[in-house]
This record gives structure tokens, C-alpha cells and sequence, in this order.
């Protein structure tokens, strides 16, 4: 058996890749960064899994959630925010998971399981944030 999270991780940044809003690339990260950031940007905040097979395959049933984060200077607007989750959330559930060229895994059944708010503030800059969960089944080949 091998584990799912490098193939995991591997094919929602490739799925990401090109990610934009509003004509403007959004950077997309494997784990919080730590440089200077740009004032929006995603990234993979955790995954996990468990191992859900039969006798004859190794299924795991696999999350990821994605943090997207929107800085804001002075006054706090959600629609850049939930553009960007919108894009993202587009991206994912359609993604034709059995394109992927993987050696190990097949994806399977993208979902959405939540989506969660949450704001921070830093002074006169707030920092709007869209937890965004999906689960989906990987079977290992």
C-alpha cells in the first residue's frame, strides 16, 4: 500500500496551476507560505486520509482543504474573496480526475464538504479567509 498524499497534493497544484481572477493570476501554494505574500493568494492548508478498501483494492476516501486569503486594507469586501473560491471551487469539481497521469492512483468523485469564513484583523488591514474543504476517493492501481 503507498500513500495517497504526495499524488493528492500533486494533483490539485497541477489542477490550480492557472488559477486567475478578474485577469490577474492568483498564486497558489503547496503550504502556508512564509514570504511576502501577495494580498490574495491559496494554499493547501492539510490533507488527509483513510483507507477504506476491500480485499481486492486499496481505496482511500482523501480531503483537502484550501485556504483562500484575501488582504484588505481599511474597509472588508467578500466579492474578490468569493471570486476566487468561486474559481477554485470550478476548478476542482469538474477536473477530469481520470486524465491525471499518476503511476499510483486514480481520483475519483471530487466533492465540496464545507466551506467555511473566517476574518482576521491587523490594524486597518483585514484578512479575509475561505476554508474550503472537498473530499474525493483515490484507488490505488
Amino acid at each position: 500500500m503507498k500513500s495517497p498524499g504526495k499524488a493528492l497534493r500533486e494533483a490539485y497544484m497541477a489542477a490550480l496551476s492557472s488559477l486567475t481572477y478578474d485577469g490577474n493570476a492568483v498564486k497558489v501554494y503547496e503550504f502556508m507560505p512564509i514570504e511576502t505574500l501577495p494580498d490574495a493568494y491559496v494554499y493547501i492548508n492539510s490533507m488527509s486520509s483513510v483507507q477504506v478498501g476491500n480485499n481486492h483494492l486499496f481505496i482511500h476516501t482523501a480531503s483537502v482543504t484550501l485556504d483562500v486569503v484575501v488582504r484588505q486594507y481599511k474597509k472588508m469586501d467578500y466579492d474578490k474573496l468569493d471570486g476566487i473560491a468561486t474559481e477554485v471551487i470550478n476548478t476542482i469539481l469538474p477536473y477530469p480526475y481520470s486524465t491525471i497521469t499518476n503511476a499510483d492512483f486514480q481520483f475519483m468523485n471530487p466533492t465540496l464538504e464545507s466551506s467555511t469564513y473566517l476574518i482576521e484583523q491587523d490594524g486597518s488591514t483585514h484578512i479575509v479567509r475561505n476554508i474550503l474543504r472537498f473530499a474525493q476517493s483515490l484507488i490505488q492501481k
